[in-house]
């Protein structure tokens, strides 16, 4: 676990100072995850998020945390509602009964044991989210980001180069959300991404040491 980890620092610490805003996954998400959220859509699930940041932007939880159970409209950390992390409880959320293949998924490929917040989103037609940075420092190990649905016309990008993460539907990214980015959906229909916190164990270390590895052999 020592050598993993070390070497996700040194692979993380070179995207830094090499600039890297995103490394493409070695894994594809679920198709089945389409239907899956399209259900999630109709029943009424998506809750506005992060209000101040955006408009359209809308979210749930699939694996996340509660008070005394986890809760699918919990989309934010736990300090975004007063509550510290000793004060809540991490696991699968409601949406599990409509969702089975992408926790499927997530059960294959993750610890979801030590997962946090697992999230479908929502970026409506017209809908956008301003540019915000999550964090300091540069951290391509930060989060994952799944597209369900990708339509035309639509970017999440840096703000000072414009580089856009070059989604096609099901392809996932490691990206470094400390970067100022923002989003826009610039189509006329929804836009599906799924986006995963909290894989920072054996199974997340390895996913991310081969994605690196298939992006760029033979560097490091």
């Amino acid at each position: 676990m020592i050598k993993l980890s070390q070497r996700v620092r040194q692979i993380r610490d070179w995207c830094g100072f090499n600039d890297i805003y995103y490394l493409k996954s070695h894994l594809r998400f679920p198709k089945e995850s389409l239907d899956e959220v399209l259900q999630i859509y109709d029943e009424g699930y998506f809750i506005h998020h992060r209000g101040n940041d955006g408009d359209g932007w809308l979210s749930c939880a699939l694996h996340g945390w509660g008070v005394n159970k986890p809760e699918y409209w919990r989309t934010m950390n736990p300090s975004g509602y007063g509550f510290t992390e000793n004060q809540v409880n991490y696991g699968w959320t409601e949406l599990q009964e409509i969702a089975p293949r992408t926790k499927e998924f997530l059960l294959d490929n993750f610890d979801t044991s030590k997962m946090r917040r697992a999230r479908f989103m929502l970026l409506e037609p017209g809908g956008y989210i301003s540019e915000h940075s999550d964090g300091d420092g540069r951290n391509i190990f930060s989060a994952i980001n799944a597209a369900i649905t990708q339509p035309d016309n639509c970017y999440l990008r840096r703000t000072d180069t414009l580089e856009e993460v070059p989604f096609k539907p099901f392809d996932m990214f490691f990206y470094d959300n400390r970067v100022l980015h923002e989003a826009r959906n610039n189509s006329n229909e929804n836009r599906f991404h799924f986006i995963i916190h909290g894989f920072s164990n054996e199974l997340g270390y390895n996913h991310f040491i081969k994605s690196f590895e298939n992006e760029y052999p033979s560097t490091l």
